[in-house]
């Protein structure tokens, strides 16, 4: 859903200063279409039930450059200068987060940057915003679709020269995807998006779905949001080696969906754009040897508001 094509030559950055984020539009983008209005659209028009219709009522929705896309990998262009990516989020204290029985889980905190050059070579920081799921997933992968999806989204912070107004909308989305199976984990993250008895997250550590991945490579491309607006402001990393989860967890997550009238067959996933033209890129991530990581301890009860006590390093190479 939201989420960021770029040739990515990124940094940290070390410098200790104030560090201004720009204030998303409100409603906050792609939450699972479950906001009251966009614009002069009615919800009932741009629910899931109505995807397909959605370019009726808000024009963006009908642009060129749309997301999801169906993967076809045999196209794929290899990046070949695609440079190393160093990525940081940190934390000096333990905080804690709360959540809603929502679609979408935001992150907040004090944040090490990515600083990325995008295809014009304007250079941005980025910062982690929220993450959230789709069933099934809304990328196909040479016509696949897979049980889930999760999003990673990354939004652009202000930095000197360039304004709110500017940025506010340029995204980076790493998209996951997820298969059912008979032996994986269930994932404790997820637990309060379905089961009211859960009320405290013990620990919560984003390299834990990264590092499961057997095959880190990802495909990438620029494209949309998948709500409305479907603003064409987002660098897609779409990684396609699909992640476990339980069988039960899945249904969890399926049954929950199926309490709301906005989604039918127990679905929120937009139907795959045409790619119109847009060049689709390959590459491969790899990590920097991290083996133990900080963590985040959350408790669950309102709105989402998570600090990240975690480190990150992910090296994309060629």
């Amino acid at each position: 859903m939201i989420l960021t094509s770029i040739l990515l030559i990124c940094v940290i950055d070390s410098i200790v200063a104030q560090r201004t984020y720009c204030q998303l539009p409100d409603p906050i983008f792609n939450d699972g279409v479950k906001n009251s209005t966009w614009g002069d659209a009615d919800p009932s028009d741009w629910n899931y039930m109505n995807a397909n219709d959605w370019k009726t009522k808000v024009v963006t929705c009908g642009a060129s450059f749309q997301s999801p896309i169906n993967i076809v990998t045999s196209t794929a262009t290899k990046e070949t200068t695609f440079p190393a990516i160093n990525y940081i989020l940190k934390s000096s204290t333990k905080n804690y987060f709360e959540a809603q029985r929502d679609y979408t889980k935001e992150l907040e905190g004090e944040y090490d940057f990515i600083t990325a050059f995008d295809l014009s070579n304007l250079q941005y920081k980025y910062y982690a915003r929220q993450f959230h799921i789709h069933t099934p997933s809304e990328h196909q992968v040479d016509g696949k679709n897979y049980d889930l999806e999760v999003h990673f989204v990354h939004q652009a912070v202000e930095d000197g020269e360039q304004s709110c107004n500017d940025i506010r909308n340029k995204l980076t989305v790493f998209g996951l995807l997820f298969q059912q199976s008979n032996t994986a984990t269930e994932y404790e993250v997820f637990k309060p998006w379905f089961d009211d008895t859960v009320n405290r997250v013990s620990s919560f550590d984003m390299n834990d779905f990264f590092q499961k991945m057997t095959d880190k490579t990802y495909y990438h491309y620029t494209g949309s949001l998948t709500t409305i607006p479907c603003s064409q402001t987002v660098n897609w990393y779409v990684f396609t080696s699909p992640l476990p989860i339980s069988k039960s967890q899945f249904k969890q997550f399926q049954d929950f969906l199926d309490n709301d009238d906005y989604f039918p067959d127990k679905s929120n996933n937009r139907p795959v754009q045409n790619l119109n033209g847009r060049t689709l890129y390959k590459g491969t991530a790899s990590f920097n040897g991290v083996t133990s990581l900080p963590v985040i301890e959350a408790s669950w009860t309102s709105i989402i508001q998570m600090s990240l006590l975690l480190f990150i390093q992910l090296i994309m190479i060629i």
